[in-house]
């Protein structure tokens, strides 16, 4: 599989993927870290009372996953493959940017220590809510596999 620049990836190619595992909910709710949340995981200017229809959340995804290709291309500085970017974005879109610029993955991508990425990955969980660090184990394996996968 060709490897590029992440930047020269339509963002919309990672839709399906984060789409699938966000899930969609349709109502305004409370993540597990407290913001309220819409669609695909949508946080901005999110209200209590908000609903929103499918077509309406993949909009906004598409939007999102601008704004986190943008943030991807501050962490990663290698080329990249097509499954790297899509499982990458996913892992961003899901932590933000904030908490992964303090995340040692990116390190290990940028210098190429596949072996440590296959370690650190499925690290990234909440350990503190074990229904949530379940579905986030589950999540960061998809991710890895993706991303491993030629």
């Amino acid at each position: 599989m060709r490897k590029q620049n992440l930047m020269l990836f339509p963002p919309e190619i990672a839709a399906e993927f984060v789409a699938e595992q966000e899930g969609f909910k349709a109502e305004a709710y409370r993540c597990p870290t407290g913001h309220w949340t819409i669609g695909f995981g949508h946080a901005q200017n999110v209200h209590k009372g908000d609903v929103i229809t499918r077509s309406e959340a993949y909009e906004l995804l598409d939007r999102d996953l601008q704004r986190t290709q943008e943030e991807l291309a501050t962490l990663i500085h290698i080329d990249i493959n097509e499954n790297q970017f899509i499982a990458l974005m996913s892992f961003v879109y899901n932590f933000g940017l904030t908490k992964c610029r303090t995340y040692r993955l990116f390190g290990m991508i940028n210098r190429g220590e596949w072996e440590n990425v296959r370690t650190w990955w499925p690290k990234y969980c909440n350990p503190d809510n074990p229904v949530v660090t379940k579905g986030l184990k589950d999540r960061r394996m998809r991710e890895l596999e993706l991303f491993f996968r030629c």
